[in-house]
């Protein structure tokens, strides 16, 4: 759907005004086969379309495994092209979170990642597409018998590649980074850690020369910390830092920011059994010393960022990852300022007529040119009635599929995939007439407290909002009186369910 509004600040008011926005939530099974995949990365093309790179697992008649793979997408959502990497015998991946980069020159993108052969040997692995996500090469590296496994990759300024990850070449499970020149060809390889298994996630450039590494360092076997080192231009160690409490932490995912500091996407420890609060941190790039640091939202059984970067350089933070409460994992967005402060945190689940609030969460999230964001990751199915796939929430520039969610007093989750449960009528309606609310749930819905109706206008004022009881329609509301364009609202106590837009004449 196409959604003509943005959300614009002035003098501490937000104002909805007409632009040109676009939000969309999808489920994608890419190739039809009801099999596994899940979303890691996402990249925005030249001409306005998005390539998410994708774990997919893959059926045909030589060999079963998941396969690195790219789902490309125009600006609405709908599917342009899908494409596999072609690997026979092995399986192969797009790494962890936020694990592709994007080519120099604008010729196309890259992906740190790994693959696994027959005989149980993992390597780290260099993944090329062309600008329209099409694969065209890969390049392996590691030991044969030996685990590596690729993470997440980088092109350095000299035109080479770096890939990040974790081994078992070492008396322990290490970290390691990899370097190789512009053709691909290895420089070096070293790793790092102590006597326990210890990980890296994340590779990114230093401004002054070298990378940052993250990832997590174990003090004890039991007892994990946030991990992250300075590197010069030979993979040499600068400074390191470990921090966390006395329990244990995820890794450190992280971004250069525009300052040459470092941005730190990750959950903080508070008890035992993963009870977390997730957490980013801004590190001081000549000793990684803390700057700020800040917690967001309740503590929880897991729950973590994936990613934190600049919307724009020196400015706003945008970071995505996931939310475990009760027993559904749901996907998370928080935008803040430069200074870690939240401006706003979306939550985001999944709800059908086939599965109640199925599990999901996001890996990778992208500023859009219209102002919004566009995240990625998976949606899960439950009771065995369909599997995982590939799941795209695309928001407005305060996080919201309709355009006011952030007006409705109570709102924390929006399902993203109930769009057609709201239809309204005629569209568009004259002033001061009759509007008809159809309304389609599915059967096995149950609203958390009353269902709410609320007509959000285009400067940002709720004009109405009316409770009602049951889901029976049609019913009917009376249309603003002013012409304009309206937002209008389904939600509950806690829930945004759905949306649709009026035009009164």
């Amino acid at each position: 759907m196409v959604l003509r509004s943005i959300i614009v600040v002035v003098a501490g008011c937000q104002l909805l005004l007409a632009s040109g926005q676009t939000t969309f939530k999808r489920r994608y099974d890419m190739f039809g086969q009801q099999l596994g995949q899940s979303a890691t990365a996402i990249e925005l093309t030249s001409d306005a379309a998005y390539v998410v790179f994708v774990n997919s697992a893959w059926q045909d008649s030589l060999y079963y495994s998941p396969v690195a793979t790219t789902l490309v997408l125009e600006a609405q959502g709908d599917t342009i092209a899908m494409h596999r990497v072609e690997q026979l015998f092995h399986a192969s991946s797009t790494g962890w979170a936020n694990g592709s980069f994007p080519l120099q020159g604008g010729v196309g993108f890259g992906v740190g990642g790994s693959n696994l052969a027959q005989d149980d040997t993992q390597r780290p692995v260099l993944y090329f597409f062309d600008a329209t996500g099409q694969p065209t090469s890969f390049i392996e590296y590691g030991v044969a018998g030996e685990e590596w496994i690729g993470r997440q990759g980088k092109q350095t300024p000299d035109g080479g590649f770096v890939i990040c990850g974790e081994t078992s070449s070492t008396a322990s499970l290490s970290a390691f980074l990899l370097k190789a020149d512009s053709t691909g060809e290895q420089e070096w390889i070293r790793t790092y850690g102590g006597p326990f298994a210890d990980y890296a996630v994340a590779v990114d450039n230093r401004p002054s020369g070298g990378f940052y590494l993250g990832g997590q360092y174990r003090l004890t076997f039991d007892n994990k910390q946030l991990w992250v080192q300075a590197l010069n231009d030979t993979g040499e160690v600068d400074w390191e830092t470990r921090w966390g409490s006395a329990y244990d932490e995820p890794n450190a995912h992280l971004t250069t920011a525009a300052d040459g500091h470092v941005l730190v996407a990750s959950a903080w420890g508070l008890g035992d059994n993963w009870y977390l609060r997730r957490y980013l941190t801004k590190l001081d790039s000549a000793d990684g010393s803390i700057i700020w640091d800040r917690m967001y939202g309740p503590a929880m059984y897991y729950g973590t960022f994936y990613v934190v970067q600049e919307v724009n350089p020196g400015g706003d933070l945008i970071a995505v990852g996931d939310s475990y409460e009760g027993s559904t994992d749901s996907g998370v967005l928080l935008r803040t300022t430069s200074e870690g402060d939240s401006l706003w945190m979306r939550y985001f689940s999944y709800n059908d007529s086939l599965v109640t609030n199925g599990d999901a969460f996001l890996r990778d999230v992208q500023p859009t040119p219209d102002g919004g964001f566009i995240a990625v990751g998976t949606a899960y199915g439950a009771g065995g009635i369909y599997g995982q796939d590939v799941w795209v929430v695309k928001t407005d520039s305060m996080g919201c599929l309709e355009p006011g969610c952030h007006l409705i007093m109570g709102m924390q989750t929006q399902i993203t995939n109930l769009r057609a449960a709201l239809k309204v009528s005629p569209n568009p309606v004259a002033s001061a007439s009759t509007v008809l609310v159809h309304l389609d749930l599915p059967a096995n819905f149950s609203p958390q407290g009353a269902l709410r109706l609320s007509v959000v206008s285009s400067d940002g004022r709720v004009v109405r909002e009316e409770q009602f009881t049951s889901s029976t329609t049609p019913f009917t509301f009376p249309a603003p009186s002013s012409a304009g364009l309206y937002h209008i609202h389904l939600s509950d106590a806690t829930r945004w369910i759905s949306g649709a837009k009026l035009v009164v004449e």
